[in-house]
């Protein structure tokens, strides 16, 4: 059930004796509006020079595995942090070493959904749809908030033609229409934890958006935490933004100690 989340710092005590009771700590790390701030334009995003040192030392950690989930593309991802050491798991979860190329039916739908979009959306001031080649990213974040939640409904009718094949992941600023095989952050963060079952693990999920909801969910008895200005969620904690992800980051380091 979603509720306000409480303050992370209020419980963070019993936080760090959870940390230091644990083999091993796992922190899955949202990009957008978690590890950076939120930009007009995708491409305007920077890493905090602080995040950045943060991330480096607990990549390095011998007790600690950083995994990076977003709907970023992985070659996006990579380039904009770049660290070694680091997992990278791009669109929600399935863009990984190792994953399958997606199917020509699925291809066709996205290149026929995308002719559609530019048409159809086109009478809506300030959206627009980035086509990632394996999804399409429909952007509300330049739209005024009285007419998205019309755009929102229009993007849904629009893809009744190809819901056999396309999916909506929806956002707080936008939505990304992905085939049906891409199943979202939750079951890549439950199958990556899955195979470190055997150990005392102590997972951490820092995200601020819609899609992070189910992986907040599935996380069990792990530190769950909604990044960003207070809003329902089903994590466990919440905190303000960025930088104060780079902060409990830097606590966390500290508590391995």
């Amino acid at each position: 059930m979603k509720r306000t989340a409480p303050s992370l710092a209020a419980d963070w005590a019993r936080v760090t004796a959870q940390i230091q009771s644990s083999s091993r700590v796992t922190v899955f790390l949202d990009f957008d509006g978690t590890l950076v701030h939120i930009a007009p334009r995708p491409d305007q995003v920077r890493l905090a020079p602080a995040t950045r040192r943060v991330l480096r030392r607990l990549s390095r950690h011998p007790r600690v595995t950083v995994v990076v989930i977003s709907g970023r593309r992985r070659s996006v991802l990579l380039r904009y942090i770049g660290l070694p050491g680091i997992r990278y798991f791009g669109l929600y979860g399935w863009e990984r070493p190792g994953h399958s190329p997606l199917s020509s039916s699925a291809l066709i739908a996205l290149r026929s959904a995308r002719a559609q979009l530019s048409i159809l959306l086109s009478s809506i001031p300030g959206i627009w749809v980035e086509d990632k080649q394996v999804s399409l990213s429909v952007h509300f974040l330049g739209v005024l908030p009285p007419a998205r939640p019309r755009a929102r409904h229009k993007l849904r009718s629009l893809l009744l033609p190809f819901q056999k094949t396309l999916c909506v992941i929806e956002n707080l600023r936008d939505a990304e229409i992905v085939p049906r095989c891409i199943l979202g952050k939750a079951v890549a963060v439950k199958r990556f934890l899955a195979k470190l079952a055997p150990c005392r693990v102590l997972a951490f999920y820092f995200g601020d958006d819609l899609s992070d909801e189910p992986a907040f969910e599935v996380l069990g008895k792990g530190i769950s935490i909604c990044v960003g200005a207070a809003r329902p969620t089903r994590a466990r904690y919440s905190i303000r933004g960025p930088a104060a992800v780079a902060a409990v980051l830097t606590k966390l380091e500290a508590a391995l100690t």
